[in-house]
Order: C-alpha cells, then sequence, then structure tokens
C-alpha cells in the first residue's frame, strides 16, 4: 500500500514538474526529445497533467516492447528522465548482475520477463550445460548442490554424482560400496530419475547373464565376500546342491561339476534334461521315457554297457514265443527288435538268410515253418513245409503223375493257384507247334488216369509198325514206342527229326 501511495505522489509531481518545463519552452520545443509522436497521443486537451486513459503511443513500436513484468512497471523505474528516448535497452541498464559476469551478460540465458526464477528455464539451462535436471534432483534448493557459492553464484560445479554423493557412496553397507570395489559411476547402478537410492538395477554383464530363478535372488546369495573377479561356473555357488543330490547321487555317479549340461531351466533344479547323445548311445524309442535307473543301478553311469542284452537278458531267456534261448537266437536284439516295442519284432531281415520271404510267406507265422522254435538248418526247399500240400493235391494228383517237388516249377509265392507250369518249356510244345488245338485233356496223351509219367504218340499218330520199321531202318537205336518218338521229335516236328537225332549222336 505504502508503495502505490508512493508512486502516486511520484507520478503526480512528475507530471506537474513537466507541466511547468513545457511552459518554459518554445512552442516548437518537446521536452521529451526526438519523438515521431505528438503530444495528443499522451495528453489530452484538459491539462498536461491528465494523461489519456487510451493513450495513441504503443510501446511495442519501441525499440523496446513491454512484455512479462514490464507490462506492469511504472514507467519512471525505467525512463529516469523525461527524454524518453534516452533509455538503454539492455538488462544490464537496469538490472544489476549479482553473478558478477561468471554466467555472462545475457540474462535472458536464466531468465524470462515473467519472472526471476523461471523453473523450466532453470531445467532447460540445465540440459544445455550437461546435466538435466531429473528425478529428485527436479525438487531440490539450487543450494542443496550448490553449497559453496555465494550471492547465487552458480559457475563450475562439476556434473559427476560422486562430487555430491561421496558421502553416500562411502557409508552404503547393502551392500558395501568400498568393500565391493564398486566404481563411483553411480548411473552404472540408479537411475537418474528414481526418487530414492534404492532399487538399483545393475546389468550383468553377457559373461553371466542374470536369468530365471536368479533374477529374485539377492545379490550376497552370490556375493558373499566381493563382487569383482566372482566365479561364473555353477558349481562355485551350487556345490552344496551337487553333493546333497540323492536321486541320482551326483557324487558316486561321478557326475561332471557342470551343471548346464543337464539342468537347463533357469527357473528350478527339477526336469533335467541330459542329452545322452552326447554318450554312446542315443535314447530313442521307448528308451525316452525309462527312469534312469533301470539301467544305470546302484547310481552306477560310467561304464554302463551299451549293448542290449546288458539289460534285457531276462527278456531274452524269459521269451517263449518263440523261445530265444532254445533257438539260439543271436543276442542282438536290434537284429529283429526295435527301439519302440518288442512288439512286432519287423526288424528281422530274412533276405539276410538263404531264403528270401516273399508272396504269402511275407505273412506267414515263423513257427508255420520253424517248427518246435527250430531256427538254424531250417530247409529252404518248398517241399521240407508243403509236402502235405504235394501229396493232397488231386487235380492232377501230383504224387500218382510223378510230378516233380520243386513247386516253383509250377507255382508261384504269391499263391497256389494259378499254377504257371510250362509244359512247352519243360516237356513237350502243345500250346505251340504242330500239337497246339491237337489235343482236349491231359489223358489223350496221358493215357493211364493219374500217372503223368506215362505218354503215348502212337495212340495219335496211328502209324503201321512194320510202315514204320522200314522207314526207320536206317536209324540206329530205333525202337516202335513213345518214349523213342519223343526222343527224336522233341518238338513234335517230324522234318527236323533227323537233325535232332544227328545232334544227339554228335554229343
Amino acid at each position: 500500500m505504502t508503495v502505490r501511495i508512493f508512486s502516486t505522489v511520484f507520478s503526480t509531481l512528475f507530471i506537474g514538474i513537466l507541466a511547468i518545463m513545457m511552459i518554459s519552452t518554445t512552442s516548437d520545443e518537446n521536452p521529451h526529445g526526438d519523438l515521431k509522436w505528438d503530444c495528443q497521443s499522451c495528453h489530452s486537451s484538459e491539462s498536461w497533467q491528465r494523461l489519456k486513459v487510451q493513450m495513441d503511443f504503443n510501446h511495442d513500436e519501441t525499440a523496446f516492447p513491454l512484455v512479462g513484468a514490464h507490462q506492469t512497471n511504472d514507467c519512471m523505474s525505467c525512463h529516469q528522465s523525461l527524454e524518453f528516448n534516452k533509455v538503454g535497452i539492455a538488462c544490464a541498464d537496469c538490472h544489476t548482475d549479482i553473478h558478477r559476469g561468471q554466467l555472462g551478460l545475457d540474462c535472458q540465458s536464466c531468465h524470462s520477463p515473467t519472472t526471476w526464477r523461471d523453473q523450466q528455464e532453470s531445467f532447460d539451462l540445465h540440459a544445455a550445460r550437461g546435466f538435466p535436471l531429473t528425478g529428485v534432483h527436479t525438487v531440490l534448493d539450487c543450494q542443496a548442490c550448490h553449497t559453496g557459492e555465494q550471492q547465487i553464484e552458480f559457475a563450475g560445479l562439476s556434473a559427476e554424482c560422486s562430487s555430491c554423493h561421496i558421502s553416500d557412496f562411502q557409508l552404503t553397507a547393502n551392500p558395501s560400496h568400498v568393500k565391493a570395489a564398486f566404481d563411483l559411476e553411480c548411473l552404472s547402478c540408479h537411475q537418474p530419475i528414481a526418487v530414492s537410492w534404492e532399487n538399483a538395477r545393475y546389468e550383468h554383464p553377457p559373461s553371466f547373464e542374470i536369468k530365471g530363478a536368479h533374477k529374485s535372488l539377492d545379490c550376497q546369495s552370490c556375493h558373499a565376500e566381493t563382487f569383482a573377479a566372482t566365479p561364473t561356473e555353477c558349481f562355485s555357488c551350487h556345490s552344496n546342491d551337487f553333493t546333497a543330490a540323492q536321486e541320482p547321487n551326483h557324487v558316486t555317479s561321478n557326475f561332471p561339476t557342470d551343471c548346464m549340461v543337464c539342468h537347463t531351466s533357469d527357473l528350478t533344479w527339477d526336469g533335467a534334461q541330459f542329452d545322452h547323445n552326447l554318450t554312446g548311445f542315443a535314447l530313442n524309442g521307448a528308451h525316452q521315457t525309462v527312469d534312469c535307473a533301470s539301467c544305470h543301478v546302484n547310481d552306477v553311469y560310467a561304464g554302463t554297457p551299451i549293448e542290449c542284452f546288458s539289460c534285457h537278458e531276462s527278456d531274452y531267456r524269459a521269451t517263449t514265443d518263440p523261445n530265444h534261448v532254445a533257438a539260439n537266437f543271436p543276442q542282438n536284439c536290434l537284429g529283429c527288435h526295435s527301439e519302440t516295442a518288442w512288439e512286432p519284432a519287423a526288424n528281422f531281415d530274412h533276405s539276410q538268410t538263404n531264403f528270401a520271404l516273399t508272396g504269402a510267406h511275407i505273412q506267414v507265422d515263423c513257427a508255420s515253418c520253424h517248427v518246435n522254435d527250430v531256427y538254424a538248418g531250417t530247409p529252404t526247399d518248398c517241399f521240407s513245409c508243403h509236402a502235405s500240400e504235394y501229396n493232397a493235391t488231386t487235380d492232377p494228383n501230383h504224387a500218382s503223375a510223378g510230378f516233380p517237388t520243386d513247386c516253383l516249377s509250377c507255382h508261384t509265392t504269391s499263391a497256389w493257384e494259378p499254377a504257371n507250369w510250362d509244359h512247352d518249356g519243360q516237356y513237350f510244345p502243345i500250346y505251340s507247334g504242330t500239337h497246339r488245338n491237337e489235343w482236349n485233356d491231359c489223358i489223350d496223351c496221358h493215357v493211364t488216369p493219374g500217372n503223368f509219367t506215362r505218354f503215348e504218340c502212337i495212340v495219335c499218330h496211328e502209324h503201321r509198325k512194320s510202315e514204320m520199321d522200314d522207314e526207320h531202318d536206317d536209324v540206329g537205336g530205333y525202337v516202335y514206342e513213345s518214349t523213342a518218338c519223343l526222343n527224336c521229335h522233341p518238338s513234335g516236328n517230324e522234318k527236323r527229326a533227323m537233325f535232332k537225332y544227328l545232334d544227339r549222336v554228335r554229343r
């Protein structure tokens, strides 16, 4: 209130003096100096002392527009004389530099026309000078950091954290930064945007990335004495876990101390996944679900045999269909069985024997041929298994006809019927040559029923014996019977008989 009264008195006195000076001057002299505005821009015709409420004068048209706090200041705060154009426009022309030039002469680099204390501008200034104010720094008083400065002189302060926080570093006990030989770069663990020292976030190097269950551990769980040169091997921290493990016993089993070989999970010890492929026995088929102790008895892992029989001897001896022991089967289980299941035993390759399985033989049960579990020395000729079929056949009767016991000469392994006996190729051409379509049934030539070893040529070829004797009187060994006819006429061709005869004689 006192300031306002003083300002009013001062303004009245100033205007009065101005009026007296104007009266004493000539009409062409302006007490305010050389201005482009005339008197009516500010004064009224009523009185020099009373200024217009709405003056035509606009300070923005001068070299110093009024902004911020300057808009509310009294004119005489800056204009100390009536000559208004004789006033400086630099901040220092009106404002004393309490920083004594340490921060330069440009007040506007820190201050604004609105107020001497502009917090946002302080933030911008700090950022421009390499130390942005973040986190708790945004609410601190300047003197909290600039403790040794006098008269608000802030030049020359270090931007290193330790310059202010060395005492915090030295007093920290959990963990002890000094004992752990931590460096003084606080930002390697503490975030500048944090509101407290707590919840530090140290980024472990790639040599030991913190994952899984390790994330929830307290630092002292691994760093009991020091942080520098802490071993990265699992066993250095988990030797007690290794020694205490019982299922299986890691010590007696002579397991390696590289935990990551089996324990691949970052969250738990359970569910170890040892890569058995790294040994000489890859786990395939049913072996993948078998408990380790089934093969590694009494926790013996080193030197475990890899032969099937070493684990499956009891299965081998107990098998009765067929009896492996009585049949003298080899003890290489994989010769017949797969690792997926014991049955079906589909791996045995019968083609490796002297009798490859083809056609209908593929589906036949082993015991059908290997009677009484006799596998070694089993005959490979058809008749050894199919004698009963041979003897029971009546159309035609194989036994009475004297058919050969080589079944494959007429039959295939796919089926008994249809038989593909080659009468033309093996005996006598009846489906080709001169005898084609000259017969109706087997009995036309094989006149003795059921006896195919007996045949007659003379029954069809009604030659007189006397005539044939005369015609063959120069043929040595000639006799008048059907077998002699076949010997000379094996193809049934009369004209080629002599050549066939001569061929036989030469041989």
